[in-house]
């Protein structure tokens, strides 16, 4: 297998790619960048308010939960509103993302096999295995890498550092076998979507095919170097959207009327988050591509039992480990 060849044509079809990075990329990336972006300046005050830094009396916790409480009694008229709002975009948070990585796959597979594939087409056969899909995912998210993570910084947050060492090895232990089941997993997203298997059965092949393909280590280690990459971009994006809205809205709060710095460092917010979640689209969009290139290459190979007989060039039967040719009966 040739490995840059792989991803240089990922890259060259992923700028092709202009309505997938809409549809199947950036409108996902826009729901998770969101969430992303209150779940780290979460964590970021939690942090700040917990006894590693400050030692308050009340968590952030309890303050957001108080905020909500009076934003509530004031203005009653906006909570029926808000609270359908919210329903509909956890809705769409929790469905969207995996129904647009099945219609991205299922697009990227069949204009790899030289089939006219669009959106259209990837949306109307990603449906099909978005249920099954879904379910292998809401599987395997307890024991993703983040997942775990987010789970030390809450024990380290909320139990003290002492109770935090004592689960370390824990921990340690439960990111070793985290990327262990992500590396045998790898394959598991494009049995489901392009052979229509089930979760388990496509977990299985998923795993088979990486050991069986071994060689092909140093592939499978570039690709999560470039998953890699991808989570590091969104994190640091993630990141700088918040800070960006806190530091710009800071400094015109000094300079100007409180209601000017919040609808300038709210226009900047939402530039920043559609920015953010475009190159994140991108990245995602590549990604897919990527993977299912390799494994469409890697599926298609014929696996040689221990039973098959191998010919020569010339038509020969191989040697023997003695050396001597094979005979027949």
């Amino acid at each position: 297998m040739d490995y840059r060849k792989v991803i240089v044509e990922s890259w060259h079809s992923t700028q092709k790619s202009k309505s997938l990075i809409v549809w199947f990329g950036f409108l996902p990336a826009l729901f998770t960048t969101t969430v992303g972006v209150f779940y780290m300046a979460y964590q970021f005050f939690a942090f700040k308010k917990s006894y590693l830094f400050e030692d308050a009396d009340d968590s952030f916790f309890h303050d957001v939960v108080l905020f909500i409480w009076d934003f509530v009694k004031g203005h009653v008229s906006l909570t029926f509103p808000l609270i359908l709002f919210a329903v509909f975009f956890g809705i769409f948070y929790f469905l969207v993302p995996t129904l647009a990585r099945a219609s991205a796959i299922q697009a990227i597979a069949r204009r790899k096999n030289g089939q006219d594939a669009g959106a259209g087409t990837g949306l109307r056969h990603g449906i099909m295995s978005f249920l099954t899909l879904f379910e292998y995912h809401l599987l395997i998210k307890t024991f993703a890498f983040f997942s775990i993570l987010f789970e030390m910084s809450f024990v380290l947050r909320n139990l003290g550092p002492v109770v935090f060492k004592m689960f370390l090895p824990v921990f340690i232990l439960l990111l070793i076998i985290s990327f262990m089941l992500t590396l045998l997993f790898t394959y598991t997203d494009f049995f489901i979507v392009i052979d229509d298997l089930g979760v388990f059965e496509s977990m299985k092949k998923s795993a088979k095919l990486v050991i069986m393909n071994w060689k092909h280590t140093v592939l499978i280690t570039i690709l999560m170097l470039i998953i890699g990459i991808r989570v590091i971009i969104q994190a640091v994006l993630v990141l700088m959207v918040p800070s960006l809205i806190v530091l710009i809205t800071g400094y015109i709060t000094t300079i100007a009327l409180p209601i000017t710095s919040v609808i300038i460092g709210g226009v900047f917010g939402i530039i920043s988050l559609l920015l953010a979640a475009y190159l994140n689209g991108i990245v995602d969009i590549f990604s897919y591509t990527v993977w299912t290139h390799t494994f469409l290459e890697l599926s298609s190979e014929k696996e040689v039992s221990a039973r098959d007989i191998l010919i020569d060039d010339i038509g020969e039967k191989p040697h023997d480990y003695h050396g001597h040719k094979n005979l027949d009966n």
